[in-house]
């Protein structure tokens, strides 16, 4: 794949030196998981790329496109330009999946194509940090993982695949981790059927107890929204949330992640203690309408946004053939008051992606939300500015 290196701000000025564009390439793994050519492998392998090209071990080469991506769980899913069936991965699952049980690995490190490493389960449901980023519910390994494996299969003894191989660490040694199949699987069906992945509502708060005041490993329930699926499943105010299905819950932002992967629709089961009991929880989410979304936003910002026809917008001084998205009103000690946002302040792009209506912003604040992090770009006159908001 290619990516166009940015133009130096003097070419304009020195023109007759200027350099051809910089094209560089990225080398990463995946995998078939469809046998009509859809292809599994790590968002961050394929984000910039401008061309992609999946190679097979036959040494034929397929262009293919990105049909639609998880960028907070780090999954892409590619769809290779060919009328002919594709040979799939066999696909296990991690759900029983040992400490001690034989791993194996198998990408393209360094550009050392159809590499093999094995190794075992090192851990379960380990959380990483790593670059001002969190990663939840990893699969660790032994076996070599390096830059050029992002995306490749990890297999089990019987060489079904257990996981995506992702290299956090671009230095570790004896330490590799992968997303388990079972989730990524339910993400990749989610964006091949549908192109994107829909939010869903909970309806309750948590926040990490402080450990310094006795404060246990969990996530505690701050708050109930009344007719939510989190009330009528019998969530209380107070809950200490300690599980959901079979992965343990240590902190609030752990549980976020987990719940950000269920989609509409399904049934999880929420470990909770409730003073000095122990109960189990049943709940299913609901889709995230854009009223839902948009209260979400106000709450959290103190903004409320308002629609701008394209011929309002040209009086004011805007080229905006759809039209744009303004601030209406900025809540006094909010965050975005805070930041000196104001009235009139425009929208431009959420996350990089362009906002003229609020149809488009209501689009991008869904998906950002599933990354748990939105950077708002604004223009005040001639002048541009970003907002970047936390939406854990």
């Amino acid at each position: 794949m290619k990516a166009r290196a940015a133009e130096d701000p003097f070419d304009a000025f020195f023109g007759r030196f200027r350099r051809q564009d910089e094209v560089r390439n990225s080398l990463g793994s995946g995998f078939v998981f469809d046998a009509a050519g859809y292809v599994l492998t790590n968002y961050h392998v394929v984000a910039r790329g401008s061309r992609i090209q999946v190679s097979f071990e036959d040494g034929t080469d397929y262009v293919a496109k990105v049909v639609g991506t998880d960028p907070g769980g780090d999954l892409a899913v590619l769809k290779i330009r060919g009328e002919r069936k594709f040979p799939t991965a066999p696909l296990g699952t991690s759900t029983d999946l040992m400490l001690g049980e034989p791993t194996i690995a198998i990408g393209n490190p360094f550009g050392l194509n159809q590499s093999v490493s094995l190794g075992v389960v090192s851990a379960l449901h380990r959380s990483v940090h790593a670059e001002d980023r969190s990663y939840y519910d990893f699969i660790q390994t032994d076996a070599s993982i390096n830059p050029g494996n992002s995306g490749g299969p990890l297999l089990n003894g019987d060489g079904e695949v257990v996981g995506v191989c992702s290299a956090i660490y671009a230095n570790a040694q004896g330490i590799g981790f992968a997303i388990p199949i079972d989730r990524a699987l339910r993400v990749a069906r989610e964006l091949v059927k549908s192109g994107e992945l829909a939010s869903s509502f909970w309806g309750f708060d948590g926040t990490t107890p402080d450990p310094k005041n006795g404060g246990k490993p969990g996530a505690l329930v701050t708050g109930v929204e009344t007719d939510s699926p989190a009330a009528k499943a019998g969530l209380r105010k107070g809950d200490l949330v300690v599980r959901l299905d079979q992965s343990p819950v240590r902190d609030a932002d752990e549980l976020r992640f987990l719940l950000r992967d269920v989609p509409v629709g399904s049934r999880v089961t929420l470990g909770i203690v409730r003073g000095s009991e122990k109960r189990d929880v049943s709940i299913s989410p609901a889709p995230l309408t854009p009223e839902r979304s948009m209260a979400a936003f106000r709450s959290a910002t103190g903004i409320r946004l308002t629609e701008i026809s394209s011929k309002e917008a040209r009086a004011a001084g805007y080229d905006a053939p759809r039209g744009l998205v303004a601030i209406d009103t900025v809540e006094r000690g909010s965050t975005a008051s805070q930041a000196g946002l104001r009235r009139g302040d425009v929208v431009v792009s959420v996350n990089s992606a362009e906002v003229e209506t609020l149809k488009d912003f209501e689009k991008a604040m869904s998906q950002a939300r599933r990354s748990g992090a939105a950077a708002l770009l604004l223009r005040r006159g001639y002048r541009l500015f970003e907002l970047d908001l936390d939406l854990g």
